[in-house]
């Protein structure tokens, strides 16, 4: 079995390293061709092609670095070659961290062999902030909308692989000619770490050049510059994540309402409502009833902040009835109940006869328009000895729940009932005397958060860090709503699937119009008639046009 699953990982990788290479066919390579000093068009052919396949190395390396459940940070770039390999047999590895994001290609860590340009001189790469470990440890924000924030000519890169052939001197004129260039007198000795200006021409804050076309007639710039954009990296990179969502994501997701905790089963799931679909970057994710397709639903409630953060979202649809006793032949003789905050409801009074379970019921609303987990903790039930008052005695407590489709007074859809208790101990074996005391509580907190949005989760807190929520598009049959009959003989429909999904999740891609993301339009968030809001959806191959990943949620068997 791990040897099978090891080819799958080997075949992914080895596929997504094809599409790596695919994507050059869009490559935005910049040559810079007008030196007075020429060199050789065998030269520049030479460097072009060592740059291009560099950027495919780099391209697949990401992409089959973001699919191993170790990596925290999908999508991250490596850092440049530690100096302190240099001359040594670890020369070529990729350092830890991005003290300097500009340095020489790791090529021993992309898998390629130890190449020179054709000066002779080791290829340069620059790292994007955003896209590199800035110091180990750190926890990047790396998905389809992060900026690039270098620049090449004016337009944005996240990464330059660049041929700097040998040191210049600086002309009388060149920074005349050389607009916006200092001239500069690059020494050939080569040290380590190197200078990057005396390799590297007319750079500066982020911003690099190619030199076309302004040093025609100087012998100002001789560096040949290839770029790697986010639309050549994120095709490979959403490829990753798609697979890693099905992966990681789609397993704990698909059972957060499908277990005997919330008396459901697997095999009549019930899925959160939607978040009706709004500006990702500002939304607070809240699920709404009659909602089946939109944003995830992920919002937060307890320990959090930011919008997406609703401390009152889940309450108390209405006062708790007193505790009630439910099996036996003892009774409860007197209790008091009170608020012992907002929170908590608590109960206290006294019981006689054995045996005797005591209960006490509470509805919880608004529990479906999240992702939502039960803390048993949460609910009390003690005992003590009516003459003597000693400490309370926590009892074995045994609970039920059942999510509520709306169909009862009191219960609105989406809301959860919890019915909890214990027996109470047997008084005469306690030696109490005739009667005891009895203590039960329930707190809100009950209702607390599911494991999936935690971002220090380490299987899954990946997709919570790097935001990747923010990038993905959900849609549920109503049937398998909280107001639904949880069963449905049609479900949603995938063109090209036989089986109907009953929940799908869609990762839209980066904005293939090239507007500014995030933003409310759906139109610019999923494509073609996944866009509707009909029960069908369509899936592609991805290409400038298209590029939503279906991801199937829960397929109907």
């Amino acid at each position: 079995m791990l040897a099978a699953s090891g080819r799958r990982r080997q075949r992914g990788a080895a596929l997504l390293a094809l599409a790596a290479l695919l994507v050059l066919g869009t490559t935005w390579v910049l040559v810079s061709a007008f030196s007075v000093a020429p060199r050789s068009a065998a030269n520049a052919a030479y460097n072009a092609r060592l740059l291009a396949e560099a950027k495919a190395a780099l391209i697949a390396w990401v992409a089959a670095n973001a699919l191993e459940a170790a990596e925290a940070n999908p999508g991250r770039l490596p850092c440049p070659q530690a100096w302190g390999d240099v001359g040594s047999a670890n020369e070529g590895r990729a350092a830890a961290s991005c003290a300097n994001p500009i340095g020489w290609l790791p090529w021993r860590t992309l898998g390629l062999p130890a190449t020179l340009d054709a000066s002779g001189r080791q290829i340069w790469y620059v790292v994007s902030p955003g896209w590199h470990l800035p110091k180990s440890g750190a926890a990047l924000r790396i998905n389809s909308n992060t900026p690039a924030a270098l620049t090449l000519d004016g337009r944005p890169a996240i990464a330059l692989l660049i041929a700097a052939g040998p040191a210049l001197a600086a002309a009388p004129n060149a920074a005349q000619l050389a607009a916006g260039c200092a001239a500069r007198v690059q020494s050939p000795a080569l040290s380590v770490p190197p200078n990057p200006r005396d390799h590297l021409e007319c750079y500066g804050a982020n911003a690099f050049r190619s030199g076309v076309p302004d040093n025609a007639a100087n012998p100002v710039f001789n560096d040949q510059v290839v770029a790697i954009s986010a639309a050549d990296l994120l095709p490979a990179l959403e490829a990753a994540i798609a697979k890693r969502i099905e992966r990681d994501i789609v397993p704990p997701l698909k059972s957060v309402y499908a277990t005997a905790a919330w008396g459901l089963s697997a095999a009549h799931p019930v899925f959160p409502f939607a978040a009706p679909f709004a500006n990702p970057g500002t939304s607070n994710f809240q699920g709404a009833a009659g909602a089946f397709q939109g944003l995830l639903p992920f919002n937060e409630t307890r320990d959090c902040s930011g919008p997406r953060c609703l401390p009152g979202l889940v309450g108390y649809a209405a006062t708790p009835a007193n505790a009630v006793e439910v099996l036996g032949y003892g009774e409860i003789r007197s209790q008091s109940c009170v608020w012992e905050s907002p929170d908590v409801r608590r109960c206290e009074g006294e019981y006689r006869g054995n045996p005797v379970r005591i209960e006490m019921s509470a509805t919880f609303s608004n529990v479906a328009m999240g992702l939502r987990a039960l803390d048993l903790e949460k609910l009390e039930v003690s005992a003590r000895n009516n003459v003597v008052f000693g400490p309370w005695q926590p009892q074995a407590v045994s609970y039920t729940a059942a999510m509520n489709d709306g169909t009862a007074p009191g219960k609105p859809a989406g809301s959860v009932t919890i019915t909890f208790g214990a027996t109470l101990p047997n008084i005469g074996a306690m030696g109490w005397g005739g009667t005891a005391q009895f203590r039960i509580r329930i707190d809100r907190a009950v209702i607390g958060d599911h494991a999936l949005l935690d971002r220090t989760a380490p299987a899954t807190g990946w997709f919570v860090r790097n935001e990747w929520y923010r990038l993905v598009y959900y849609a549920i049959a109503p049937e398998h709503a909280a107001s639904g009959p949880r069963a449905c003989s049609t479900c949603l429909h995938v063109g090209g699937m036989a089986k109907a999904p009953r929940a799908i999740l869609i990762l839209a891609g980066r904005s293939l119009s090239g507007a500014g993301r995030p933003n409310g339009a759906l139109s610019d968030f999923v494509e073609g008639s996944n866009a509707d809001q009909d029960h069908a959806f369509e899936q592609r191959a991805v290409n400038s046009a298209f590029n939503d990943r279906i991801v199937v949620l829960d397929a109907n068997l």
